[in-house]
């Protein structure tokens, strides 16, 4: 740090130095002169005899350091020389900025998905908690679901934990001095801020007090940024009562700017108590049931234990509290074997610093394979690179050998090229973070809007910035590396006579180089058309039925406080308002909104000559008459729902089903389903009294890669109170979303409609994912195989300069233009196929890392790596041909006169 510092303020060292050394130098004068030595044999002398210029060296060392000093003096001369060659510096800032800006783009999702720890105290000591085995109750929510009683338990557990909390998202209507307005909510246990250390940017946070019995605790905590964006930020907020789901809360606080929720896909606008959950979830009445599970734990270890230590402490506990809920009134009446699998379940605790994300667990493996993808493209760029630095070396052969003549070591001559790497490096890596923020926004556009605009940011965080300066350091060593290495090696005395530079090896190496940018070319080539053909595959496959001029949306009364009833008749009224609306040509109403992920799925028991369970989850919907009409869905066997099918208002229970080919080809193959009676569970008492009147074709229910087994219930024979709209509008879809409001708002202006979109968008979004990895894939794809060309033409075109007096020399004996041209194919060929016998194996390799994204086509698929290969052979051969045609051009007489 000293050395830096004497370098910023050298000049006035310069000056003491020269002060210092000149009083000396005249005392030491004065002295010879004295003894009787004339003036100018006394200053001779002592020039001599002190050696001004080591002298000066040598402080100058003390000051600065010398390898620290002939760095900032190479960074210097490779700044001037640089300058003097604006196309090599383009070309070379060009490529690295794209290698850089790409990588770091991808790094900044990968940091804020995947790597970014929580905002919170000590995040490193946070553990999710999940039930591990048959858990034998219901569930609703995403996954790593256990309920609210356990919670309450393992709280109790303070040998291992120091506090333990509990938590669930969920979207409620929030009215605020104004109409109500879905936004999303985190309802969590009294421990939650507590446990995580967060505290609060104004008035205070949840706690125990608030969640301490059911309706305990009224109250709400906004998000800093909710408050910043609703409330103007307004210090006045608290105290006031807003209506969630038409229940009076109180505005209590205002959380910590930094923190968002332990979700990164998802960031509530407020936090309310688990006490609360009635009012949050209409129907919900299981709070203290143990065989409900709808929410995440998670805890904070106590000092010293870690993950292992608890979860082999805990084992004990879970297996007595097993064997204590089925003595427990209430506990299901199970087999011998379900309850043998129930009693062995245990207790997993996974770290999560990063908390818990449902986000997270979907882009995860899609987001490393672009990590590596730009990996794999910023060494392609770095070769590229290589290859331009070895073409300059060629182009400054005289000037190195004139250096190494005049005393430079070898060594000297390959720090300076490291220099020149390191200085274009560092601009390239400046240029690729100015590219980050655009670049981030651009694959941002990719997800679902209301990920992109609440959960994940565009802007250059430290951490964002010290990973493009890495990247830029070692972007310029793997540059700058083989020039610098192949320095100097070269005959001194053949360097000075030859006119092109670099010698044979040279050549060699810059063929190394090509046929790597080949391989790594081609690695991408592969990807990007793999990842094409899945997205081609799956748009090719389609959700089952028409999805154009087809609208959809949600709506849920009782979040208006309306009561199931209630809810009932307003759905049955909209729906029929909407079928006499004259821009509709069909609707129908469903339980479940389809594509987005989601479902309702339990274990279905079939009765036919034999008693017998499905053995996995049935995907399940509820819908109304004309549905599969409605959706283009064709009916195999037996019939459709109609209204006789419908049960009156406050009656409930079905009493038939329909199911699609998939439920029949498994579990009823080789008899007529029709008339099949199944109930749904899985318990030894489940009765089966519901009927198959149909089967009907295959869909997509969750998202357009499943193949599920499918059971539909009509819609108004349950107890089902929300509704999913299917409307086959006339026209546009976009001519019908105005008309649709105004039927909705004319049966309750308050009552907010959810997911209001086309399917074709909805469609759309369920691939988000796909999209992203075909875009990027076939834009580095196509980006490689540009470089690749770049650098196979640099290279040839510099072996036909070399070899101009050979192939001249072979014309004038008589070979003609086309063996010439092969003459040159051949070393074209060679590093082509060489870099693709170097790509086939890390393809293989590779591809059992990208199979789960894959849809369609195998990763080691022969037609597409042939098709891969073969682009990238026909375009390389296309670069290698304009060298090869100017050879063979080459006048002999004037091939035979170069010197």
């Amino acid at each position: 740090m000293i050395q830096l510092f004497n370098w910023f303020r050298r000049g006035s060292l310069e000056r003491e130095l020269d002060h210092e050394i000149q009083y000396h130098f005249d005392r030491r004068v004065a002295e010879l002169t004295a003894s009787g030595i004339p003036e100018p044999e006394a200053r001779r002398r002592v020039s001599v005899e002190v050696g001004l210029a080591q002298v000066r060296e040598e402080v100058r060392d003390v000051w600065l350091g010398r390898w620290l000093r002939d760095f900032l003096y190479d960074l210097r001369f490779s700044t001037r020389s640089l300058l003097r060659s604006p196309g090599f510096t383009a070309a070379t800032l060009l490529s690295l900025a794209l290698g850089i800006g790409a990588t770091t783009a991808i790094y900044s999702l990968v940091d804020q998905v995947i790597l970014h720890s929580l905002p919170v105290r000590e995040p490193e000591r946070l553990v999710l908690v999940d039930w591990k085995g048959n858990q034998l109750d219901n569930s609703f929510g995403s996954y790593n679901l256990m309920s609210y009683p356990i919670c309450r338990d393992l709280q109790q557990q303070t040998r291992f934990f120091e506090g333990v909390l509990c938590r669930a998202e969920t979207t409620v209507n929030l009215s605020a001095a104004g109409d109500p307005k879905p936004v999303g909510a985190e309802i969590v246990s009294g421990a939650y801020f507590p446990v995580l250390g967060v505290g609060p940017a104004l008035g205070r946070v949840i706690e125990d007090q608030d969640d301490a019995a059911p309706l305990a605790g009224p109250v709400i905590v906004l998000s800093y940024d909710f408050w910043q964006s609703q409330f103007g930020g307004a210090p006045d907020v608290l105290g006031r009562k807003v209506l969630v789901n038409q229940h009076p809360m109180t505005i209590v606080g205002v959380a910590a700017a930094r923190f968002r929720g332990i979700d990164v896909g998802v960031v509530p606008a407020f936090w309310i108590p688990a006490s609360m959950s009635e009012q949050v979830i209409p129907t919900f009445h299981d709070l203290l049931d143990r065989r409900t599970r709808w929410m995440q734990i998670l805890g904070r270890l106590s000092p010293d234990v870690t993950a292992a230590q608890a979860q082999a402490g805990l084992q004990p506990w879970f297996k007595a509290m097993l064997e204590e809920d089925t003595h427990r009134t209430g506990f299901p009446n199970i087999t011998a074997d379900d309850r043998r699998l129930f009693l062995a379940s245990t207790l997993q605790l996974t770290p999560a610093p990063q908390g818990h994300s449902g986000l997270r667990r979907s882009l995860s493996q899609p987001l490393w394979v672009l990590f590596a993808a730009t990996g794999v493209l910023l060494g392609l760029a770095c070769l590229n690179v290589a290859g331009l630095f070895l073409a300059r070396g060629s182009a400054r052969g005289r000037e190195i050998g004139t250096r190494l003549a005049l005393g430079a070591s070898r060594g000297r001559i390959g720090r300076q090229l490291l220099a020149d790497g390191l200085l274009l490096s560092f601009a390239g890596g400046t240029l690729g973070i100015a590219l980050g923020p655009p670049a981030i926004r651009a694959l941002i556009s990719f997800l679902p809007r209301e990920v992109a605009s609440n959960a994940l940011h565009a802007s250059l965080s430290p951490r964002l910035v010290a990973f493009a300066f890495l990247a830029s350091i070692v972007s310029g060593l793997l540059s700058s590396l083989a020039p610098a290495l192949h320095a100097g090696r070269d005959n001194l005395i053949s360097s000075l006579r030859e006119r092109g530079g670099t010698g044979l090896s040279g050549v060699r190496l810059r063929k190394c180089i090509v046929t790597l940018q080949v391989a790594f070319s081609l690695i991408l080539i592969v990807g990007a058309a793999l990842f094409m053909r899945s997205l081609s595959s799956l748009l090719a496959k389609g959700p089952g039925f028409d999805s154009s001029n087809l609208v959809s949306f949600s709506l849920d009364p009782e979040k208006n406080a309306y009561s199931q009833d209630q809810a009932r008749q307003l759905i049955r009224r909209i729906h029929a308002e909407l079928r006499a609306a004259p821009v509709t040509r069909n609707s129908a109403v469903a339980r479940i909104l389809l594509l987005t992920g989601g479902s309702w799925s339990n274990p279905l028991t079939i009765q036919t000559g034999r008693r017998f369970t499905t053995e996995r989850d049935v995907e399940m919907n509820a819908i109304s008459p004309g549905f599969f009409a409605t959706m283009g869905i064709p009916v195999l066997a037996g019939r459709g729902f109609d209204e006789h099918d419908s049960r009156p208002i406050g009656e409930t229970g079905r009493r038939s089903v329909i199911v699609n080919q998939a439920f029949v080809n498994r579990y009823l193959a080789g008899r007529n389903p029709l008339g099949v009676r199944i109930g749904i569970g899985a318990l030894p008492e489940t009765k089966t009294s519901i009927e198959i009147v149909g089967v009907v074709g295959d869909i997509s229910y969750r998202g357009l890669r499943e193949q599920s087994e499918e059971a539909w219930f009509p819609i108004f024979e349950g107890d089902d109170s929300m509704g999913t709209f299917y409307v086959r509008v006339r026209g546009t879809p976009e001519q019908a979303f105005q008309t649709i409001r105004q039927i909705v708002h004319q049966a309750d202006p308050q009552l907010s409609i959810l997911a209001f979109r086309t399917v074709n968008e909805q469609v759309g979004r369920s691939l988000s994912t796909e999209r992203l990895l075909a875009a990027l894939s076939g834009s580095f794809g196509a980006l490689a195989l540009l470089l690749s060309l770049i650098g196979l033409y640099g290279v040839m075109s510099f072996v036909v300069t070399r070899r101009t007096r050979e192939i001249g020399i072979r014309l004038a004996l008589g070979a003609t233009g086309a063996s010439a041209i092969r003459l040159v194919l051949r070393d074209a060929l060679a590093m082509i196929a060489g870099g693709i016998a170097i790509a086939l194996p890390c393809v293989a390799t590779l591809g059992k890392l990208v199979q789960s994204q894959l849809f369609g086509v195998t990763a080691t698929d022969p037609g597409t790596v042939a098709a891969a290969a073969t682009v990238l052979a026909a375009g390389a051969l296309a670069a290698a041909f304009i060298p090869a045609w100017r050879a063979s051009n080459v006048n002999p007489m004037d091939a035979l006169r170069l010197d």
